[in-house]
């Protein structure tokens, strides 16, 4: 029987919707003054909820408490079987980056096939940093930055690559684990780094490759150029995304913007900078009519769910969605046969897919299928 490592880092993802970069370090505390709320276990119990649906057999070591038996425990009450030992370790309930690595070595010494974590690309250069290639590993997506080639689409993704690899279907490949400069993020410089490559178990569609790192200038100074003159009205406040293809707009109207958050442009000036869930939903309420421009994630094709956080489900239910406008430069389209939303609201994530306008260029457009990460499954003749 396939023996399977699983950890939770329980405070991946919780900067995203309060507007920071992530939650490494003091992050965490400046997170939990802010409000943020706890995105991993409940990506976990996703995870986990899908896992119960399915006919495989394999058995399961988990890290103690909030680093993942804790949540197995839950939905065992939910009628949830599946074979699993829990280790002693961590017998707190505030972890660290050490705990994940004395967890991961405690995988290795139990013979564990395959490791699967629940965290963000810190988590992903951790567990790579102790196992080193000796067992493949994936990650099923909770961080704030996703740069890493080692993780599913979704909780829901992660389950059917899990359930290929003890069946013995999938293949497994090389993928990048990268990370970005905190102290540079923090001052709004994007510094990205690939650390290693890990062995992933793949299945087509199901795995989200490493960033595109590219630039594209010509084409996002065109993109800019047409939003502006063809879609811009004084009168809508515009919720702008984190990206330097977003970020060409106010470099084209001369005004200065937060590179990885989200600012707010009305009638010309900036209204909001670097803005978490709460000061949006306090924008909407004071100006009503809206609309979120926000970019592609080159190579992984997400247009909701990865890096742009603190456009929550709460704050899209109140945008209009013919008001969403999409841009990317046509290179990044190039590779994708589709793009991705994962908001953590199924039901939402089902309303946003279908056939969306793309803004590619100087009066240019495509229609791009968008589908939800959640049921991806549902959609194979797409992903094959």
């Amino acid at each position: 029987m396939v023996k399977v490592g699983f950890l939770v880092n329980p405070i991946a993802g919780m900067g995203g919707s309060v507007g920071l970069k992530g939650t490494d370090g003091s992050l965490l505390y400046e997170a939990l003054k802010r409000g943020a709320k706890a995105v991993a276990p409940l990506k976990t119990l996703r995870f986990l909820k899908k896992l119960a649906e399915q006919n495989f057999e394999c058995s399961f070591i988990v890290a103690n408490g909030v680093m993942g038996c804790q949540y197995f425990e839950e939905v065992l009450k939910e009628g949830f079987k599946v074979s699993y030992t829990c280790l002693d370790y961590p017998r707190h309930n505030v972890t660290t980056r050490e705990d994940t690595l004395e967890v991961c070595k405690e995988f290795l010494k139990r013979g564990v096939d395959l490791i699967v974590f629940v965290g963000g690309d810190g988590t992903a250069r951790d567990v790579a940093e102790v196992v080193k290639g000796k067992v493949p590993i994936l990650g099923i997506p909770a961080g704030v930055k996703m740069y890493s080639g080692v993780f599913a689409v979704s909780p829901e993704a992660a389950v059917e690559i899990l359930s290929s690899y003890v069946m013995g279907f999938a293949r497994v490949d090389l993928a990048e684990v990268a990370d970005v400069d905190e102290s540079s993020l923090q001052s709004g410089i994007l510094k990205v780094r690939v650390f290693s490559l890990s062995p992933i178990p793949v299945v087509e569609g199901y795995v989200a490759p490493s960033k595109d790192f590219g630039s594209y200038e010509e084409d996002k100074m065109g993109i800019a150029k047409y939003f502006i003159e063809d879609f811009m009205d004084r009168n809508t406040l515009y919720l702008l995304g984190p990206g330097t293809t977003i970020k060409s707009i106010t470099d084209l109207l001369g005004l200065e913007k937060t590179l990885l958050g989200v600012d707010a442009l009305y009638d010309g000036r900036i209204v909001g900078r670097d803005l978490g869930e709460g000061e949006i939903l306090k924008l909407l309420k004071e100006y009503g009519k809206a609309s979120i421009v926000v970019s592609v994630i080159g190579r992984q094709g997400y247009v909701f769910g990865r890096g742009n956080q603190q456009f929550t489900p709460q704050v899209l239910k109140l945008v209009d969605l013919n008001n969403i406008f999409i841009l990317s430069s046509p290179e990044k389209l190039r590779s994708l046969k589709y793009l991705l939303v994962d908001t953590g609201d199924s039901e939402l994530d089902i309303r946003l897919s279908g056939y969306r306008r793309v803004i590619t260029g100087y009066k240019e457009e495509t229609l791009k299928l968008i589908l939800p990460a959640c049921c991806l499954e549902k959609f194979r003749g797409f992903i094959s």
